[in-house]
C-alpha cells in the first residue's frame, strides 16, 4: 500500500518541482496575485495561500535535488572503482566525517 503511494507522490512531487522551476511559472504567480487583488480577495488570505504554497514547493524542489546528488554520487562512486589507480577509499566519501576527509586528503597530499 505504502509503495504505490510514496510513487505517486514521487511522480507528483517531480512534476510539480519542474514545472515550478520554468520562468512561465513566475509569471503565473503574478498573475494570480494581480487577479486575486481585482477580484477584492483579502491580503491575509493570499498571505496565508502564498506562505503555505511556499513551504510546500521548497520540500518538493529539496527532495528532487536530494535525490539527483544520490544519483551523481552513485555515477561517480562507479568511475572512482573503475578507474585502476584512483583510491577506492574515496568511494563513498560523502557518508565519512570531516575528520576522515581530512585525513584521505592529507594521505593525497602526501602524494
Amino acid at each position: 500500500m505504502i509503495t504505490p503511494l510514496f510513487k505517486a507522490t514521487r511522480t507528483v512531487s517531480t512534476v510539480v518541482a519542474d514545472a515550478a522551476g520554468h520562468p512561465a511559472a513566475q509569471l503565473l504567480v503574478m498573475a494570480a496575485c494581480v487577479i486575486w487583488w481585482v477580484a477584492g480577495g483579502s491580503e491575509t488570505s493570499l498571505s496565508s495561500a502564498m506562505s503555505i504554497g511556499a513551504f510546500v514547493l521548497t520540500q518538493m524542489v529539496l527532495n528532487q535535488q536530494r535525490r539527483r546528488e544520490r544519483a551523481l554520487h552513485l555515477k561517480i562512486d562507479e568511475l572512482i572503482l573503475a578507474k585502476t589507480g584512483a583510491r577506492d577509499e574515496v568511494a563513498g566519501i560523502e557518508h565519512k566525517t570531516e575528520e576522515e576527509i581530512e585525513e584521505l586528503r592529507a594521505s593525497h597530499d602526501e602524494r
